[in-house]
């Protein structure tokens, strides 16, 4: 009698300890909104599954404006990107930032907020590198940015590390990530509106919008990237970006 009486104090702390998880579980603490997997552009992403219409990093990009964005983004990345190939020092946040001649609002924004960032680097009308995450990776998305761009020129495994004589032809794209909402397999979308993510197992692809024509290549890309076969059961995630800098023309390519 007496052990039944002293195990009554566990029962309670392990009913107290599952009601905190389910309550942490929906407030999306814990969960299972983590993905795990990676390719050259997704390290350890995971989804925000919290409600539509939320002030996001997104709605606070375009409100800023694009062009007043634009300019100091793409400023940080060029330097970053020559710096880098040209193997000479990188110099802190607060000269690139300053150096990119950006508003208050627009610095403040950069410094304050986080999310999962990719940094292309754009020659011929063709992606020349191309590294980045659905999630961030750094503490805010200044540090996200010059991080990614100090990489792109010699970590994007798929292709040879870009040349110091290549750097007067290259442009440079930077795509800020909004949320990843899970959908159906057999959802369809605009490519040009939503970017995709799948994942099956610890294999795992994303494609931006606007790097494919139509929906159906969109997917089929993303699941070659990651390995996943035709017949292969993937999970699928599509999100939106605000995107900086040049864009492929798709059709010019074809």
């Amino acid at each position: 009698m007496r052990r039944c009486r002293s195990s009554r104090p566990n029962i309670i702390f392990l009913v107290m300890v599952c009601t905190l998880c389910v309550i942490l579980a929906h407030a999306g603490v814990v969960g299972d909104n983590e993905l795990y997997g990676e390719l050259p552009r997704v390290a350890a992403p995971a989804v925000d599954r919290s409600a539509t219409g939320a002030w996001d990093v997104l709605s606070e990009m375009r409100a800023l404006g694009r062009l007043e964005v634009e300019g100091p983004v793409l400023q940080i990345v060029r330097e970053c990107v020559e710096l880098s190939v040209c193997g000479r020092p990188l110099p802190g946040v607060t000269r690139l930032l300053g150096d990119a001649d950006a508003k208050p609002e627009v610095e403040q924004a950069l410094v304050r907020r986080s999310a999962g960032v990719f940094v292309t680097v754009v020659r011929n009308n063709s992606v020349r590198a191309c590294v980045g995450s659905v999630w961030p990776q750094c503490a805010n998305l200044v540090d996200e940015i010059v991080y990614l761009a100090t990489q792109v020129a010699a970590r994007d495994f798929r292709r040879a590390p870009i040349e110091p004589w290549e750097l007067p032809t290259c442009e440079y794209a930077v795509s800020i990530v909004g949320r990843l909402e899970r959908v159906s397999p057999h959802e369809e979308w605009s490519p040009k509106t939503y970017g995709v993510f799948v994942r099956a197992g610890q294999k795992s692809g994303v494609i931006l919008p606007g790097e494919a024509l139509t929906h159906a290549k969109q997917v089929s890309w993303a699941r070659d990237e990651a390995g996943i076969s035709p017949a292969e059961r993937c999970e699928v995630y599509r999100f939106q970006t605000v995107k900086f800098g040049c864009s492929l023309d798709l059709r010019r390519g074809q």
